[in-house]
Order: C-alpha cells, then sequence, then structure tokens
C-alpha cells in the first residue's frame, strides 16, 4: 500500500519525468500504474511529452476506454498517434468509445477501407451521427459540431422533459441546454436547465423557450466560435437550410478552434508549420525551408537596391554602418503591427473596412515610436562621428521606414484579408521586402543628397 502511495506522489510531482525513467527503465507496469493515476488531461501532456517509442508503449499498455477519455484532451497533432498500430476491431471499439465529433475525426483520419470497417461496426444510432458529420466541411461549424443534442418537442412538460433528460443520461455527454423542435425537428427555441429547475412541474416547455442564437451547417469554424465567445454561450445550436437542428457547437468546440487559430497564425508568422515536431529533421527542414527562400528573394532585392547606391556609399562609408539599424527598427516596428493586426482580424474585431482608420492609428504610433528612436540614434552617431548631418541623416531614415512598417503592417493583412487569403503566411513576406527595400532607398537617398555634408 505504502509503494503505491509513493508511486502515486511521484507521478503527481513529476509525471512526466516520473513515467519516462519508468519506462525507459523497462518498467512499464509501474509507470502505467502512474499514469492511471492522473487525471485523463494530464496523462495526455505526459504522452504529447514523450519521445516516440516510450509513447508508443504506454499507448499500448491502456485500455480503449482510457484512450478514449485521453484523446479529447490531446491536441490534434498528437491524436493520430494514438492510432497508430491499432487492428480495426480495436479502431471499432475506440470510435465507440469516443463522442461522435472526435469519433469522426479518428474515422477522418483512417484509409478508407479501414473507415468503413469502423462505421460498419458502429451502432445504428452512432453510424447515423458520424456519417452526417461526414457529410460537412471539417473547417465548417457543423464539421466541428457534436450531433449528441437534447431535444424535445414544445409540448412537452417540464416533468416530461425532465424524465426524458434522466433516460439518456447515460448513453451521451451531459446536454448544455434542452433544444425544443417541431415534428420536422425544425429549431423552435431553447430551454435553459436553470428553468426548468425552477418551474412547475406542469408548465409547458413552449412558455419557458426563448430564441436561440443559431449557425448555420456551412458557417465558417472561426466566425461560429468568435459568435459564440461574442455572445457568452455555452453551446451554439446548428442548423441546415431549413432550420431544422443539427447538433451544437460546445465552448470546448470553440476553444479548440480559437486556440487552433490563433496558434496557427503565430507559426505561421514565423514560418513554421503546426504540424511541425522537434523530433523530425526532414519534416523541419520541409517547413522551413520555403520560408526562408521567400525571405532570401526579398534580402536579394534589398541588396539590389544598395548597390544602385554604390557611389555614396563609397563617398561616405560610415552610412552603411547604420544600414543595419534602420532595416532593423523597420521591421521590427512593422512586425508588431502585423501581429497585432493579424490578431485583432482572428478575433474579429477589425476588418478590411476598417483599414484607414487603424492605418492612422497605426502611423501615429509609428511616428511617435520611430521619433523616439530616431533622435536618439541620431544624437549618438552625431556625438560618435561629430557630424550633426549624419545624425540628421539617419534619424529622419528611421523615422520614415517605422512609417513604412506602420502602413505595410496594416496594408497587406488587410489587403489578403479582403481577398480571402490568409493574412498570417504571407504578410511578414511582404513586410520584409517594404521595410528593406524603402528603408535603405531612405537611408541611401538622403545621405546621396546630402553626401558633401558627410
Amino acid at each position: 500500500m505504502s509503494e503505491d502511495v509513493a508511486t502515486t506522489d511521484e507521478a503527481r510531482e513529476d509525471p512526466t519525468a516520473g513515467i519516462a525513467e519508468r519506462l525507459a527503465d523497462g518498467e512499464v507496469s509501474v509507470a502505467v500504474m502512474m499514469a492511471r493515476a492522473l487525471h485523463p488531461a494530464e496523462i495526455a501532456s505526459v504522452i504529447a511529452s514523450l519521445e516516440a517509442e516510450p509513447r508508443s508503449i504506454l499507448l499500448g499498455r491502456l485500455h480503449t476506454i482510457e484512450l478514449a477519455q485521453i484523446i479529447s484532451y490531446l491536441e490534434p497533432i498528437y491524436r493520430p498517434m494514438v492510432y497508430e498500430g491499432r487492428t480495426p476491431p480495436e479502431l471499432r471499439e475506440l470510435a465507440i468509445a469516443l463522442p461522435d465529433d472526435l469519433a469522426t475525426d479518428l474515422i477522418q483520419s483512417l484509409p478508407t477501407e479501414v473507415a468503413d470497417g469502423v462505421v460498419a461496426g458502429l451502432s445504428r444510432r452512432a453510424r447515423g451521427l458520424v456519417q452526417a458529420l461526414l457529410t460537412h466541411e471539417p473547417n465548417s461549424a457543423a464539421g466541428r459540431m457534436t450531433g449528441q443534442v437534447f431535444s424535445v418537442p414544445p409540448t412537452y412538460t417540464v416533468t416530461q422533459t425532465i424524465q426524458a433528460l434522466q433516460r439518456i443520461r447515460q448513453k451521451r455527454d451531459r446536454p448544455l441546454h434542452s433544444y425544443v423542435v417541431d415534428t420536422r425537428d425544425r429549431l423552435l427555441g431553447v430551454v435553459n436547465f436553470d428553468d426548468l429547475l425552477y418551474a412547475s412541474p406542469d408548465t409547458r416547455i413552449q412558455s419557458l423557450m426563448e430564441e436561440a442564437v443559431i449557425v448555420r451547417h456551412d458557417t465558417p469554424e472561426e466566425e461560429a466560435a468568435q459568435l459564440l465567445k461574442r455572445r457568452k454561450l455555452l453551446a451554439l445550436p446548428v442548423v441546415d437550410a431549413d432550420g431544422c437542428l443539427l447538433g451544437a457547437l460546445t465552448v470546448d468546440d470553440v476553444i479548440d478552434v480559437l486556440e487552433d487559430t490563433y496558434t496557427g497564425d503565430m507559426l505561421q508568422l514565423a514560418g513554421v508549420d503546426e504540424e511541425e515536431a522537434l523530433e523530425g529533421v526532414i519534416d523541419s527542414v520541409r517547413y522551413r525551408l520555403p520560408w526562408l527562400a521567400m525571405n532570401l528573394v526579398a534580402l536579394l532585392l534589398a541588396a539590389w537596391v544598395i548597390s544602385l547606391f554604390e557611389s555614396t556609399i563609397e563617398q561616405a562609408a560610415i552610412i552603411a554602418v547604420f544600414l543595419p539599424v534602420v532595416l532593423g527598427q523597420g521591421g521590427n516596428g512593422g512586425l508588431q503591427t502585423v501581429t497585432v493586426v493579424v490578431r485583432s482580424l482572428a478575433l474579429g474585431h477589425i476588418s478590411p473596412r476598417n483599414t484607414l482608420r487603424v492605418t492612422g492609428t497605426e502611423m501615429a504610433t509609428g511616428f511617435i515610436t520611430g521619433s523616439a528612436v530616431g533622435i536618439t540614434v541620431g544624437l549618438l552617431a552625431w556625438v560618435w562621428q561629430g557630424n550633426y548631418w549624419l545624425g540628421l541623416i539617419v534619424g529622419a531614415a528611421i523615422i520614415l521606414n517605422q512609417l513604412v512598417g506602420a502602413i505595410a503592417g496594416v496594408g497587406f493583412p488587410m489587403g489578403l484579408q479582403a481577398v480571402r487569403q490568409d493574412p498570417a503566411v504571407s504578410a511578414p513576406i511582404w513586410l520584409t521586402n517594404a521595410t528593406d527595400v524603402l528603408g535603405s532607398v531612405a537611408l541611401l537617398y538622403l545621405a546621396t543628397l546630402l553626401v558633401s555634408r558627410l
């Protein structure tokens, strides 16, 4: 008994290190026992942190029902690792244990012949739910929803509704609302469970129901998630073109959607892929190299522009010393703007119609920050070289390039969004082009005009 307690305490103090160490020492049974002492969310975290071989060993020793509980806490990138190497009967058993939306994700990841066998092994009701979800676009509201909703006709009383709820309690995830539908499954309204608890037992449901905030099945998942978040709802009913209830997008789905969106945007800003793992060199190279190649084109373009002012640089070589400062400040300021704009677009706080207002705000910010940095660098250049004209040129170039970064940082994401392109993918590349090329022009052109004073 004391050994079991000690093992549990060890797992809770440092579950990842403890389980990994046990697996490395070949103490698989102890590692599995340590894992089972954790909450499924903690086990998911452990699985994500383990290397491929110990992860496979641990997953192979967990029961199907345990895996089903863990999968909902795993990031999508790690879920296929749970499915790998499992026989069709094991996959069918896992699909049965999963909620319909996660079972659908599992089936979509399988080869067609295996997926067909898994679907055929489901119960009639589960098969219908999964097949219905499979007909929708994966990135739509219907593709993300769960079909396991609780609905009653408007003529039901409170007592009948509670009895119906009790009958299905062990058959599905806990419903968040009671939806009211007519005989054709058209959504009429929604009833909160709080209202059920405080209403008279013989009260008709139609007198308690409220108008439901709905979303169509083909609505993009990000738009649906933003609506649920904005209205602070726990669930959002999904309807078809005729207003018939198909399922519901729940708050945990929204968390997944928003996390996927924001994580993807930030990774794309850096030129990496969300499926990239630290343990895969080939995949990392494949994801990163194209982005680096595009940036190389931008750098070569800037180098060509600089070459046009070769005579100026020969006459005043000190200008070349400050060129990285001018380009770096413009690029960094522009990247700050791009990051804020991409995030605001993803959150739905702004749209392309706000371009002028946002551009004005960012230009004012860029001018103030650029002036602060430009004056500082200009004074340092003056003191260092004893030439106030050099300080004036460098300071002015920094201010101008900061303004370029602000304008480009707003314009490119807004423009890409307007033409329905992902602003997180290519906006940073265009920004780099703009600040490198125009920053070089600003500094070197000013130096050319005043070269006799340098």
